[in-house]
């Protein structure tokens, strides 16, 4: 029974707490079977951190130069591939469209533009009449 009345003890100690956080005001009643360290929950008024000291403070100055040093190699790292790979990855690039547009001009110049040249370029029978080229006159007759 007595593991029962601790029990109901720190129950009504964590609520006197919360009255207290709530309300705002001290609890004027003594807790007589309470001990200090009873239950494991802080207070809100407890402190759970330490004042960073001189020691973690110089490891945390340690840890920023590190990573800004880790950044910079990172970033030269980066800009030396690129200098290295990218020129050479456009050269390709461009090859292959350079290869694709000149496919391209050829097959359409011989399907669009050849036809519409030779229509252009090939003579029409009346300004060459046949007998004057059968007989060898440069001049067509007229």
């Amino acid at each position: 029974m007595s593991d029962d009345d601790s029990l109901l003890d720190q129950a009504d100690a964590l609520m006197r707490r919360h009255r207290v956080y709530v309300a705002g005001a001290a609890s004027t009643e003594a807790e007589p079977d309470s001990e200090a360290g009873d239950d494991d929950l802080p207070l809100l008024t407890d402190v759970v951190g330490a004042e960073p000291t001189s020691e973690t403070a110089g490891a945390d100055i340690d840890l920023e130069r590190r990573l800004a040093e880790h950044h910079a190699a990172l970033i030269h790292e980066l800009e030396t591939w690129l200098d290295e790979q990218l020129p050479q990855l456009v050269i390709r690039a461009m090859d292959g469209i350079t290869d694709h547009l000149v496919t391209q001009i050829t097959r359409r110049a011989q399907e669009q533009l050849l036809p519409r040249l030779d229509v252009i370029l090939k003579p029409a029978p009346e300004d060459f009449p046949q007998e004057d080229f059968l007989r060898g006159n440069d001049e067509p007759s007229g």
